[in-house]
């Protein structure tokens, strides 16, 4: 039975776990299909369950119905949730309008008493409980709400928004609360507004939302949506993860109608407040699961070190403090169970001595009583686990129930219910039943980091324990060896995600983690102690414990900042999943016993890793390829050939950080194992196409990069070669002191096997300039009326939209002489400008161009090749996937 059932559930996870690769969810009929062989495949197994003999239950057709049943069941849970998180959609009325709700803080609220800084953006996760009428009635025009009642619909739904909010008002004063609005208008962007300057702090009114809070609020919001590029996180698969319908932000709140809920979670953080310890927020972090409060130095530590899952809620947490459940309850039991029996021993003799001439009769049921009077123990110790138990899911609730923590309580919980009824399961048993009710309480998980870091760290942990036999083995070999083992295990599921290791995270863990576990006990403890002890001694030892405690960390935290200083203690590298997933699978065949291909095998599947030195190895430079990165309203283009890159501007900035240039146009260059960048082209100034000109000067690949501006360098008329490619700047004028939209560097790059024009924002009237010109240098050139009808310096294959397809650019003359295969428009999805106009749009469908849109089709992708070119995108034939679907401009709809 056991082993049927453990092929049932290791189908169920393979098959719920594949949906990370589906293109597109199954549709209705096939999953009525597959509904249908379930059904067929249960009654076979139960038919022969229940008329045949045992040795039948292990037949192959038997299996195999349990095999069906696990791989149907894994792939309808994950299809009907995929169905049910599609069905509650933004509709298309609502989008970036203003709507009136009533919703409760889930997560992202403050946990702390009072405000200590006059500006802040708060990002809440918000279930919304209501709308007002007009919503109502739009959700239900459109389908959304129609399979509920009509009562539910003044009242609750299943839909949950990430809103951000920034953190001041202005009372009694609509043209200021006016001017506020305006100035985060981009909340939605996750940036920043800025106070205006003519406001006093006086004037402002603080008030943030708690987890727990219920408001109403006019919000704006628009559908779970990102950007999509090869490399770098995708906040659409994040927003997935975390069951988040819609995204937005808040324009107003009407604090007369919030409901203060404040949670336990809120009293310790106010409490922890209250101590003034100097290292306040990295203890919300560890003791409360809180870390917003870190900043980038913070984050970079922990990169840099590998310690990031010590200062987050984790397993190994829930796991300290059953530990130290365990260590106290110890003597209690210990005492308990002797003082038990010195009774039960006392009365025995205390009854012999009274009926010492009983007969044999009477013997053996004294004996078999006195038995029973040893056997007390047992509700004891269920008492104990009991309490334990209760204890874990206190401590689970306190940090917020993330899948880390609860895939620990699912193991402790297994591991004092089999205690308890004395049975005994084999590691992959216990190891399938988490991952199972994982995936059951989780099941978008799959789409997030922490699934894989945390199931991966506990599978291997019992992987190394049963082949290395660690215990039998001192604790200290054990803490050894399981650290260098994970750490080297762990470390492409790091480079699959993050694109980075630590390569010291071997030292810092061996001197973190006995720290970490000392403290974490004795500070929880005393907080808990703080909060809901009143007695006033008390209160100063624990006092007295957290300052000596804070000071630890301290030290702890100045030894990590000393070793992340050393050049090499973390690299960002960036390998293929699959080269990565070989190279784990590669490891782990390694420990295992010799046996006859074992050297055969582990040297096949390093093969994929030696992608690692593809830039040392000869390249075919007739290939180059384009790539427009999915940037928002911003551009970022790079064009790579023979292991080497020019850059043709670099996206935007936002409170100093250069988002699309650091975590998606370098990375990807260096994922390419691009050895050097030669050029790099900023078409002007403006911010959404030069934000990243300072992290993209500062990089390494960049050393020898030549630098080219409106005045400095791009001007009409200058040609350079570069790796077999020509590159010709037509635009501005020679001796242009001008840095802005007419004034774009206008580049085109060509090759045998096709062009590329890029006009930056240049606008009609460069536009008109450049094709006079053109046509003033075809008649000194003595050319026909017929070339001149069509300039061939102007004429490429694939054209970058000039201005993300605003309608003062892209004149019809203009486009007819560049007589483009492909226009591609660099546009944020809902922008407020909506770029690309539709007179733009329906002019190039006129010409028969085929239009690509960033916000659409995500990164796109030219390939050049010999005298063809092809062109993939990211949500089209690069990574399509059923979670992370286009969504068209509404404007551009008939």
């Amino acid at each position: 039975m056991v082993n049927r059932i453990t092929i049932c559930l290791s189908c169920f996870c393979a098959s719920a776990i594949s949906a990370v690769f589906w293109q597109k969810l199954p549709s209705t009929h096939s999953m009525a299909l597959m509904i249908a062989i379930l059904i067929i495949s249960v009654t076979i197994i139960i038919f022969i369950s229940t008329t045949k003999p045992a040795e039948h239950h292990a037949f192959p057709e038997v299996l195999l119905c349990w095999a069906v049943s696990g791989l149907l069941s894994g792939v309808l849970w994950v299809a009907s949730v995929g169905h049910f998180y599609y069905a509650w959609q933004l509709p298309q009325g609502k989008i970036q309008q203003d709507v009136t709700i009533s919703g409760r803080v889930v997560s992202g609220g403050c946990v702390f008493g009072t405000a200590r800084v006059l500006e802040a953006t708060y990002h809440y996760v918000v279930a919304i409980e209501s709308v007002n009428r007009e919503s109502t009635a739009t959700f239900l025009d459109k389908g959304i709400l129609s399979p509920l009642p009509k009562r539910v619909l003044t009242s609750t739904f299943n839909f949950k928004a990430r809103l951000t909010h920034q953190r001041y008002e202005f009372p009694n004063d609509r043209k200021s609360e006016g001017l506020a609005n305006k100035k985060i208008a981009y909340a939605q962007q996750e940036t920043i507004g800025v106070r205006p300057q003519s406001v006093s702090p006086s004037q402002v009114k603080l008030n943030c939302l708690h987890n727990g809070d219920t408001f109403t609020a006019i919000v704006k919001l628009k559908p779970a949506y990102g950007t999509a590029n090869p490399v770098g996180a995708s906040r659409q698969q994040q927003l997935v993860s975390q069951f988040i319908h819609a995204t937005g932000y808040i324009k107003s709140i009407e604090h007369d109608k919030t409901k203060h809920n404040h949670s336990v979670r809120y009293g310790l953080a106010t409490t922890l407040q209250k101590l003034d310890l100097i290292h306040e927020r990295w203890w919300r972090a560890l003791l409360l699961g809180d870390k917003t409060g870190f900043t980038l130095g913070d984050w970079t530590l922990l990169q840099r070190t590998g310690t990031g899952h010590m200062f987050s809620i984790s397993g190994m947490h829930l796991s300290l403090i059953a530990g130290v459940c365990l260590l106290f309850f110890n003597p209690v039991i210990f005492l308990l169970t002797h003082v038990t029996g010195l009774l039960g021993r006392a009365k025995y003799w205390l009854v012999r001595s009274a009926s010492i001439n009983y007969p044999a009769t009477g013997r053996k049921n004294r004996e078999l009583q006195t038995s029973k009077m040893f056997q007390t123990s047992a509700p004891i110790r269920a008492s104990v686990l009991c309490v334990l138990i209760a204890a874990c899911f206190c401590y689970a609730l306190l940090s917020g129930s993330a899948l880390p923590v609860v895939r620990a309580l699912i193991l402790v919980t297994m591991g004092c219910v089999l205690s308890l009824s004395r049975h005994a399961w084999r590691p992959v048993n216990v190891a399938l039943t988490m991952l199972t009710l994982s995936l059951l309480l989780f099941p978008f998980s799959i789409l997030s980091a922490s699934f894989y870091l945390s199931i991966g760290a506990v599978l291997c942990i019992w992987f190394l324990v049963v082949v290395w036999g660690l215990h039998r083995a001192p604790w200290y070999v054990s803490l050894f060896k399981l650290q260098v083992a994970l750490t080297v295990i762990m470390m492409p599921l790091t480079l699959i995600w993050f694109g980075n290791a630590s390569f010291i995270a071997v030292v810092t863990n061996l001197i973190a983690l006995p720290v970490i576990s000392l403290l974490l006990p004795i500070c929880l403890i005393s907080l808990l102690v703080i909060h809901f002890v009143e007695f006033s001694f008390a209160q100063q030892i624990t006092g007295m414990l957290m300052h000596y405690s804070d000071a630890c960390l301290g030290y702890l935290l100045s030894l990590l900042n000393v070793l992340s200083q050393f050049s090499g203690s973390a690299i960002n590298f960036y390998v293929s999943s699959d080269a990565a997933l070989c190279l784990i699978v590669a490891f782990f065949i390694f420990l295992l016993p010799t046996w006859r291909y074992k050297a055969i095998c582990v040297a096949l599947l390093l093969l994929p890793s030696l992608s690692i030195f593809q830039k040392w190895l000869p390249t075919n430079e007739s290939i180059w390829a384009l790539h427009v990165f999915d940037a928002g309203q911003a551009s970022a283009i790079a064009v790579t050939a023979g292991g080497r890159a020019m850059i043709i501007d670099s996206g935007a900035q936002f409170n100093g950080n250069a988002h699309t240039a650091t975590k998606h146009l370098l990375p990807f260059l260096e994922s390419r194992h691009i050895s050097n960048i030669d050029v790099v082209v900023h078409t002007h100034s403006d911010n959404d196409h030069a934000g990243g000109a300072l992290a993209i000067e500062q990089h390494a690949l960049a050393k020898k990069a030549t630098f080219y501006t409106p005045t400095l360098g791009c001007e009409r008329g200058k040609r350079i070669r570069w790796q077999n490619l020509t590159i010709n700047f037509l635009w501005p004028p020679n001796g242009n002191k001008e840095d802005n939209n007419a004034m774009s560097c206008v580049v085109k790059i060509t090759s045998d096997s096709g062009s590329v024009l890029i006009p930056g924002d240049i606008e009609k009237t460069s536009e008109y300039a450049l094709i006079t010109r053109e046509i003033m240098d075809g008649f000194s050139e003595g050319a026909s009326m017929d070339t001149l009808a069509s300039s061939t310096n102007l004429s490429a294959d694939i054209l970058i939209a000039p201005h993300h397809g605003s309608k003062t650019s892209s004149t019809n003359v203009f486009i007819e002489h560049v007589a483009p295969k492909a226009v591609i428009f660099t546009q944020g999805y809902e922008n407020r400008w909506q770029f690309p106009a539709y007179v733009v749009a329906k002019r190039y469908e006129r010409l028969g161009v085929t239009q690509y849109l960033t916000s659409y089709h995500g990164y796109i992708n030219a390939t050049f090749d010999k005298d063809s070119f092809h062109i993939d995108s990211q949500r089209g034939t690069l990574n399509n996937r059923w979670y992370l679907p286009g969504i068209a401009p509404r404007h551009l709809k008939d």
